[in-house]
């Protein structure tokens, strides 16, 4: 079981070692350093820099002055030495919260007003704080977010997002609290505005508040967030990705953030309804050779897909030589060769037309292309195995193709190599009609259970 102490436990060590010992203040930290750490304690929220402990609690003092007196620019000073204290590490901005330095920022946001310099150190050392420790925010910093994005200037506004954003990392009742005080109709404002400075911000605060990361409630609402987002947001998203349609970091983050809010069959629908995917193939197109847009389109169309009128409508329109050529062209890249081979077999369940569409874009050449080129990813394989499965399982007229190719040797060494995917690639073979041995779990009789009765199938 890993130890801790507190930060005063820390520092009486330090002092008696001087005391006791005779030792430098050096000499001492290092010595308690080294006792602490023999006995198994984690000092990894400990400030072991005694200079840079003091001259924390004396900014956080003298900035608790200003709560009784009017802010002037030695506020600005000591909010910036407070935000490089709190950049030092996780144990500075423990500490700072414990010296109650949360309150006092708070308290220095309330007194600024139009003081813009004031308002923007201000902000900039709360998000300095609060990083990785969302725990401080409360009632009053929730609703002085939401007032700061209704006023002040664009960067202003920019940094407040980034203090948001860190307030809902992790933290699944700071998320819920944003949620309820109507912060998705204040994002959707800046998202119609349409500024360029802030619009990244303001897409990585939407996903913020669609995560399911907080381990510490056992049923989160991302679902419910994602849905309440992406009726007021959709279709403005698809507008900013036609406006920005040249800038390929901001479609990159658009297309992620639209793939986040495609959590029900209407929302498909809807982008497909405004031109989603005409727009997502002139995306792919353009963008060709840039591999993070080309994965998050892969990721933004298999999103689709679960929509089996969208998942129909993406070749119909044509997109089924434009995913060949582009996970033909990221075969080297391993996360966006994953993406696309989601995509394929995503595309291609239960939809025989679809899978034909692709048989004939070539992609059986690209697919044991990639598991040529990475025999040993267990996700390449692992998402080959479905994209085969998948386009041949109701177009066996493909299997011959295949097997010309020669994905029989290819998924039989997978089966050596990797068991824990061994139900994938046997199921591959099988709709491959090629002849493999099957586990029948369960019989069906009786309700008893017999594992291990061995069945070989040649499918023919």
């Amino acid at each position: 079981m890993v130890l801790v102490i507190s930060q005063q436990t820390f520092d009486e060590a330090v002092q008696e070692n001087m005391n006791d010992l005779g030792l430098s203040q050096e000499e001492a930290v290092a010595e308690a350093i080294a006792q602490f750490e023999s006995q198994g304690v984690d000092l990894s929220q400990i400030i072991t820099d005694p200079e840079s402990f003091r001259n924390l609690s004396a900014t956080i003092k003298k900035l608790a002055e200003f709560q009784d007196k009017r802010l002037t620019p030695e506020c600005i000073e000591l909010l910036h030495a407070l935000k490089k204290e709190c950049d030092k590490g996780l144990p500075h901005r423990v500490q700072a919260g414990k010296d109650g330095a949360y309150n006092v920022i708070l308290d220095i946001l309330l007194k600024s007003h139009a003081q813009k310099d004031i308002t923007e150190a201000a902000i900039k050392a709360m998000v300095s704080l609060m990083t990785k420790q969302p725990d401080l925010l409360d009632e009053r910093g929730v609703l002085v977010i939401l007032s700061n994005l209704d006023k002040g200037e664009p960067e202003t506004q920019r940094f407040v997002l980034k203090w948001c954003k860190e307030c809902c990392v992790m933290h699944e009742m700071n998320r819920q609290k944003l949620i309820e005080l109507n912060i998705v109709n204040k994002l959707s404002k800046l998202l119609k505005e349409g500024n360029s400075h802030i619009l990244r911000d303001t897409l990585l605060v939407l996903r913020a508040l669609t995560l399911d990361d907080d381990v510490r409630v056992e049923f989160g609402r991302a679902h419910e967030h994602a849905r309440i987002i992406a009726t007021e947001t959709l279709t403005p998203l698809i507008g900013l990705i036609q406006k920005f349609q040249a800038e390929d970091i901001l479609v990159n983050d658009l297309i992620l953030t639209l793939s986040a809010l495609l959590v029900r069959n209407e929302f498909c629908k809807q982008v497909d309804e405004v031109g989603g995917i005409e727009l997502i193939s002139e995306v792919v197109t353009a963008f060709l050779n840039n591999d993070k847009v080309v994965r998050q389109c892969f990721k933004f169309l298999k999103a689709l897909a679960g929509n089996d009128e969208c998942k129909v409508h993406i070749i119909q329109k044509g997109l089924a030589p434009i995913i060949s050529d582009a996970l033909n062209a990221h075969q080297d890249n391993v996360p966006t060769a994953v993406g696309g081979l989601s995509c394929v077999a995503a595309l291609c369940l239960r939809s025989p037309d679809n899978s034909k569409a692709l048989f004939e874009a070539a992609l059986p050449e690209v697919i044991i292309a990639i598991m040529k080129k990475h025999p040993n990813d267990k996700l390449v394989q692992k998402t080959a195995s479905w994209a085969i499965r998948n386009m041949v399982s109701r177009s066996r007229y493909q299997n011959g193709h295949f097997l010309e190719l020669g994905v029989e040797e290819l998924l039989k060494n997978n089966l050596v190599k990797f068991k824990e995917f061994e139900y994938d690639t046997k199921a591959a073979l099988r709709d491959l009609e090629v002849k493999v041995d099957l586990k029948e779990e369960w019989t069906g009789k009786g309700g008893k259970i017999t594992s291990g009765t061995s069945l070989s199938m040649d499918r023919k």
